[in-house]
């Protein structure tokens, strides 16, 4: 299910990494990143087109200026078709130049400076964007601004139907439990799928930190995640053919929570972050693609899974 476009040339890797290219990503100038592809690779406005998802009338519309794009959709798509690597990608997504630095909030009149930047002194700490490292994390394929977002483009009809391997660990895991039929999920599951959920304790101290955070009522959260605990195992694991039922793992775990993490067949990784001041439901969300050439982030968020099922106890 991959959401990388075929294209019909190839940016050269130096073109990320020139000045006028990382100025326009960082001003969101799709006319300008679009012109200096070409000048780069000879490719013709249908070709961009073919790349990123646009007609060839749309991408005429925005290299001659009549036509601004803004939405984050677009922008990832314009990210994937163009095989951007991982700090091109998040200069244009989030349209601030690679060495800007922003006013701590609060703070003392100090600044912080974006992790991208391979400025003096981050040698010591952080790996500098290099030739060999340029790539590292172009196994993210796709970013959306919240879940509605998220869920809106890639429904869990698409993520789950075909599965054989799911894994799911976070709060109380509503893109299983609420937004994916149960006779589905019984389908796949009596069919060989093998699913591990693991909630947030909803009788642990974590939780109700996080009803603290969100500025939910007490327990509301550990309602809904109790809920979503007992409609699994009654609903769906009583209800599945005896032999079947060992397919179907649930555990709770008491920890604060910091993503959401949906793996799906040693393949595909979905994560949902959760932000301070930001509810769930607001937050951002990342798509990530394993890849055989580099480790990228998959095999950090699936080891973060694994640790945390270590860590985890049955229900």
């Amino acid at each position: 299910m991959s959401v990388r476009a075929a294209t019909a040339f190839t940016v050269p890797p130096s073109l990320w990494d020139t000045t006028d290219m990382i100025d326009a990503l960082a001003a969101r100038d799709i006319a300008r990143v679009f012109r200096l592809v070409q000048r780069a690779t000879r490719a013709s406005q249908t070709h961009l087109g073919g790349a990123t998802g646009l007609s060839q009338a749309q991408v005429s519309e925005i290299i001659s200026g009549t036509r601004r794009v803004s939405s984050i959709d677009v922008l990832t798509r314009i990210c994937t078709g163009l095989a951007m690597p991982g700090h091109a990608r998040m200069t244009l997504l989030l349209g601030e130049h690679p060495s800007q630095t922003t006013p701590r909030p609060g703070g003392d009149g100090g600044t912080r400076t974006r992790v991208m930047s391979a400025q003096a002194g981050c040698a010591d700490r952080c790996r500098p964007v290099d030739e060999d490292a340029r790539d590292w994390y172009s196994d993210v394929t796709a970013i959306y601004l919240s879940r509605s977002e998220f869920t809106a483009k890639m429904p869990p009809h698409v993520l789950f139907d075909d599965a054989m391997d799911i894994r799911a660990a976070g709060l109380s895991l509503n893109i299983l439990c609420q937004q994916y039929a149960d006779n589905q999920l019984l389908k796949l599951l009596a069919a060989g799928t093998h699913l591990r959920c693991l909630f947030l304790d909803p009788a642990g101290d974590a939780i109700r930190r996080q009803e603290h955070e969100d500025g939910y009522p007490d327990g509301h959260l550990s309602a809904l995640t109790e809920l979503n605990i007992q409609n699994l195992a009654g609903r769906i694991r009583d209800r599945l053919p005896a032999d079947a039922r060992e397919r179907l793992a649930i555990r709770v775990y008491d920890e604060t929570i910091r993503v959401n993490v949906l793996l799906i067949d040693d393949r595909l990784c979905v994560v949902q972050h959760y932000l301070p001041q930001i509810r769930g439901v607001d937050s951002p969300t990342m798509v990530v693609e394993r890849t055989a050439i580099t480790p990228g982030l998959y095999t950090v968020f699936d080891g973060m899974f694994t640790s945390l099922w270590e860590r985890s106890r049955d229900v």
